[in-house]
């Protein structure tokens, strides 16, 4: 944002006490459009109190004038100050370092290399945000190697290093004739001013894994190495990333972030009861607060969201659609017009503060700096922004409201349970109260923090309300009840639960529809993320930025993504949002996605490898329990039999949600007697020469999904030549038909997949007679399209051909909700049996 307003240097006194006070002092100025030189060494080494003030204040002078001008926004303005803030300290530590030095003599390590502080920013500093009179809360930190000193007087590293950093803070923060460099605040180091004022890493690593607390994965969200030993820094910081962004969602931290806003509250009013455009209602800390929440909820799962600016975070939950494109933007005017007034605010006084003034006089000054033709019009404005703001902020952070009848009554359980429970529509409620004390052992006998048990003392009277809310209130229970179970020492999702009633609501209403769906969960209860959503919004997840340098930390992130992917899916077609022709769809999307992924694991250049789905893969319409069926070929040269070989170790690698895929590879030339990658060469020959009419029955539904797509082509002008050899009908129908009653020997099926397989039969024997009289034939894949175009070429009638469309799509969606729903129904209609079998003998003569 950026708010120009008409002024001429000389007016910029009038209206700015800091660049007045400024411009008093240093009276060799050269105006406001011109930058300050940088102190030089002479400069620094004579007086180096007067140096660093001088750059520092006249340098934000003109930060402040190309502000004014429009000449930059916001985020420029606070990235100027941030810079000049860190040119101050590294000079100002160069500084610290000679002077410690000159007595003590140099910091070396065993090789020579001078030992120097990492200095961190947190806060705005660490996001680039400063303001004209910020604070800039620093940590000092080092490598913790062992050494002294070289001169006379030698200190250890811990005191040389100690030194440094208090000459350091002396520099900046002393205030002398010309004021002030910054203020410094070292108070967010370990255990704050009673704390060492230099920690090694490794304490300080350790000092997090124990004692870390919530405020403090806030603080640190916001670091950045700013001058100093920047690597090492910089080191420190990817190591906490674990302690800030946790793994899980985490839901408990809305509790910790609401109390401490409100303790932040209950301090700025105490303090003052005049109007704070940061603490106050609506506030930068409130959206600061709002933004920063979603960081920490899901940063660790998505490392987009690991900003420590305010708008680069708050585009990351846009893009992450954590917050929708409208709301983003009025935050986003709302943040820009607080700074740009909280930083015009802080230029008029000269002083830190947030406070709008009290009297008229500089009211209407502000309101001339922000633009405003009066003080009337700039509260307006300003007010329209932090309503908007605070509306937001309450929606995330209020307290979830209790339902209105809560069963305070049925948690914990007491000998008369079962009497509630019958008076509330249980069906079995000795059995359900049985399983209520059971649980309430199991917990009581656990290791469960006290917060854990907090929370799910809170929880389990709102979910047993929300469960006998329902008809036969027992459907899904057990289930429910096992999920607590296994979440009770992970109370974050507890407090996910309590704080999001939508969610609790939907998770019971799920349990109860779907025993797959339950098992899932319960199995995987990160799956709770997935059901935060509405339930109109189950697009497939976005895919991980994978790291190619951790191969098992990329394929847990598959693995989760695939399991996401998987209960979307199946929400949607519970839902009513996907028919099961599009799931079908969807999965076999999601298994193309994961086959490119794992080779991009395996190789950073792209293999000569390309991967042939078969099968319903093939087909484009993968089942929930569906394994790959994979060929594997490539071009000329050697075959990269590894690299086939680790496609199936990654796919088929036990996974905390299980394998990505099963993969079967046995439909290759010659099973599993033959190569596990054939050159598109030799298997064009194999299919000529040698296939089985199964085999060329089985190329119908193939297709290249992934690897070298310079062989996608010749693949598919291989498999189009096979298929259209002339056949005689009569042996393909004898041999498919014999290959149909082998299948149904070997293996049990239930009457719906017979009925689907029946028809697929049907369709595929057409193919393999027609497919050379009739020139597109054999590019279908799909069983209705099949069909359709089997009537065009006279295999079937085309009314008959639309009826057995019609049967397909319903065997198709009856098969995907019998295996979801809880309570399925397998049987087939009469008239459905009887059309498969009249289009089976019409095809097979049976």
């Amino acid at each position: 944002m950026r708010l120009p307003i008409e002024l001429s240097p000389d007016q910029l006194p009038e209206l700015s006490a800091f660049a007045a006070e400024a411009w008093r002092r240093f009276a060799d100025h050269e105006g406001p459009d011109q930058p300050p030189a940088r102190p030089d060494q002479e400069a620094l080494a004579d007086n180096p109190l007067k140096a660093l003030r001088r750059y520092r204040q006249l340098g934000s002078v003109h930060i402040l004038w190309r502000d004014l001008m429009g000449e930059a926004d916001i985020a420029e303005t606070g990235r100027a100050i941030s810079q000049l803030a860190r040119d101050c300290l590294e000079m100002a530590l160069a500084t610290a370092e000679r002077t410690v030095a000159a007595q003590h003599g140099q910091l070396v390590d065993p090789h020579g290399r001078p030992i120097r502080l990492a200095v961190l920013g947190l806060g705005k500093f660490g996001g680039d945000e400063l303001n004209f009179n910020s604070d800039v809360d620093l940590v000092f930190a080092w490598s913790g190697q062992k050494a002294r000193s070289e001169g006379p007087r030698r200190l250890d590293a811990v005191e040389w290093l100690k030194r440094v950093a208090r000459e350091l803070i002396r520099l900046l923060d002393t205030v002398t004739e010309d004021g002030r460099v910054w203020i410094v605040d070292t108070r967010l180091r370990p255990f704050g001013d009673s704390g060492a004022l230099v920690w090694s890493v490794d304490a300080m690593e350790q000092y997090f894994l124990n004692e870390g607390r919530t405020w403090e994965r806030y603080a640190w969200l916001k670091a950045a190495p700013v001058a100093g030993d920047l690597e090492q820094g910089q080191r420190l910081i990817d190591a906490l990333q674990p302690f800030v962004y946790r793994r899980y969602l985490d839901y408990g931290i809305f509790d910790s972030l609401r109390d401490l806003h409100q303790q932040i509250d209950a301090n700025s009013r105490a303090k003052s009861s005049r109007d704070d455009i940061k603490r106050g209602a609506g506030g930068i800390r409130e959206l600061e607060f709002l933004i920063q929440s979603q960081q920490i909820l899901r940063g660790g799962r998505d490392p987009d969201l690991r900003q420590t600016g305010f708008l680069p975070a708050l585009d990351a939950c846009r893009k992450a659609k954590l917050i929708e494109a409208d709301h983003a933007q009025a935050l986003g005017a709302a943040y820009g017009y607080l700074r740009l007034l909280e930083n015009r605010l802080q230029a008029m006084s000269g002083r830190q503060g947030h406070h709008l003034p009290e009297s008229p006089e500089a009211m209407s000054k502000l309101a001339q700096l922000m633009g405003e033709y009066s003080p009337e019009a700039l509260l307006d404005t300003l007010n329209g922004h932090r309503q908007r703001v605070r509306q937001a902020f309450s929606e995330h952070f209020e307290a979830p409201e209790q339902a209105s009848v809560q069963r305070q009554d049925l948690w914990p359980p007491t000998e008369n349970s079962h009497q509630r429970l019958t008076e509330l529509g249980f069906g079995d409620a000795e059995a359900v109260a049985e399983r209520l004390h059971t649980l309430a052992r199991r917990t009581t006998q656990r290791a469960i923090s006290a917060e854990g048990r907090r929370r799910l003392e809170r929880l389990m009277p709102q979910l047993l309300d929300e469960v006998a809310r329902h008809d036969q209130a027992d459907i899904g229970l057990d289930d429910l009840l096992r999920l607590i179970e296994q979440i009770c020492r992970r109370s974050a999702y507890l407090a996910l639960l309590h704080e999001r009633p939508q969610t609790l609501k939907r998770l019971v209403s799920v349990f109860r529809s779907s025993a797959r769906i339950a098992e899932w969960i319960v199995q995987a209860p990160q799956l709770l993320d997935d059901l935060l959503g509405s339930e109109h919004d189950l697009d497939l997840p976005t895919q991980p930025r994978l790291d190619g340098l951790d191969t098992e930390g990329a394929l847990y992130a598959l693995g989760r993504w695939r399991q996401g992917a998987f209960l979307r899916t199946a929400l949607a077609e519970l839902g009513g949002q996907l028919e099961a022709r599009a799931a079908a769809e969807r999965l076999s999307q999601v298994a193309e996605n994961l086959l490119a992924q794992v080779l991009s694991l395996i190789s950073e250049n792209e293999p000569d490898l390309a991967i042939i789905g078969y099968g319903n893969l093939g087909a484009g319409l993968l089942h929930y329990q569906s394994d790959l069926d994979l060929v594997f070929l490539h071009g000329p040269g050697k075959a990269p039999i590894r690299t086939a070989q680790r496609v199936i170790s990654f796919m088929q690698m036990p996974l905390p949600g299980g394998r990505l895929f099963e993969v079967d590879a046995r439909l290759r030339p010659n099973g599993n007697a033959g190569m596990l990658v054939s050159s598109l060469e030799a298997f064009t020959e194999y299919q000529h020469q040698q296939a089985w009419t199964w085999e060329h029955q089985a190329l119908i539904r193939a297709r290249w999904v992934a690897g070298n797509p310079d062989l996608k082509a010749p693949f598919e002008e291989t498999r189009e030549a096979i298929l259209q050899q002339p056949r005689n009908r009569d042996e393909v129908c004898q041999e498919l038909a014999e290959m149909r009653q082998r299948q149904l020997r070997d293996r049990p099926e239930t009457p719906i997949k017979r009925a689907i397989t029946d028809l697929q039969f049907v369709a595929e024997a057409g193919i393999l007679s027609l497919a050379h009289q009739h020139d597109g034939l054999a590019r279908h894949r799909r069983l209705d399209r099949q069909l359709r175009a089997l009537a065009d070429a006279g295999w079937l009638e085309s009314e008959k051909a639309e009826a057995l469309v019609a049967v397909w799509r319903g065997l198709l969606e009856q098969r995907h909700r019998d295996w979801l729903a809880r309570r399925p129904d397998p049987d087939l209609p009469e008239d459905c049996r009887n059309q498969v079998a009249r289009a089976w003998s019409r095809s097979f003569g049976e």
